[in-house]
């Protein structure tokens, strides 16, 4: 017996097989889809992160800019408490003029405190109360000018700048900036990894910021 097979059946198993096919295609682009979706994620994990990184480490070059006016400020104060404890009688003046100055710059840093409940009737620099660690060059200018005798005066002067710089320490920490440091370097060499990182488009490729990289 002859089996025959119409044109109509013929029609069917071509139908069926392109079905077939359409769905191998979609399935697989479904698939590559779904791995581009997840590698995106990922990138934009990773991108977030280093925004975070970036974001702290600005924070962290600002507050060491802020600290090393800082320290220049008070290494300043040190030569010139320096200086006054060894002026010579009828010389005061000159020195008194560089403690002056160097006392309203340190305002800039240390402004003084509960401005709002002391001294209002002042400018706005001067009202509240002034920070320990100006009180030390101001009681370093005191002495220079209110006629210490010079004998005396060294001495003076000795326990003003060793108070300075016991309260300029603690301002400073230098032992815990040194473990700031050590972070700072690792949060940069973390910033970099992911800078390393290639970028994927949506089809699973080397994204356009990678290629232009790579560009001569």
């Amino acid at each position: 017996m002859t089996t025959t097979i119409g044109t109509g059946d013929l029609a069917t198993w071509a139908a069926v097989g392109v079905a077939i096919i359409a769905m191998l295609i979609a399935a697989a682009q479904s698939r590559g889809a779904n791995l581009a979706n997840l590698e995106n994620r990922d990138l934009a994990r990773q991108n977030a992160e280093l925004l975070k990184q970036q974001h702290v480490l600005e924070q962290r070059t600002w507050t060491e800019s802020h600290f090393d006016a800082v320290r220049e400020w008070a290494q300043d104060v040190c030569f010139a408490i320096s200086e006054a404890a060894h002026v010579r009688e009828g010389l005061r003046a000159p020195v008194l003029s560089k403690l002056s100055a160097l006392i309203d710059i340190g305002r800039w840093y240390f402004p003084n405190q509960w401005s709002d409940k002391y001294g209002i009737d002042k400018e706005p620099a001067y009202r509240g109360i002034r920070q320990p660690v100006l009180d030390c060059l101001v009681a370093a200018y005191d002495h220079l000018s209110d006629g210490t005798p010079t004998a005396e005066l060294k001495d003076e002067l000795e326990d003003c700048r060793r108070h300075f710089v016991s309260q300029i320490q603690l301002v400073i920490d230098p032992r815990r900036r040194e473990k700031q440091i050590a972070r700072i370097l690792e949060d940069w060499a973390q910033a970099e990894r992911l800078r390393a990182l290639p970028v994927r488009d949506g089809q699973g490729g080397v994204g356009e910021s990678k290629q232009k990289a790579n560009r001569p």
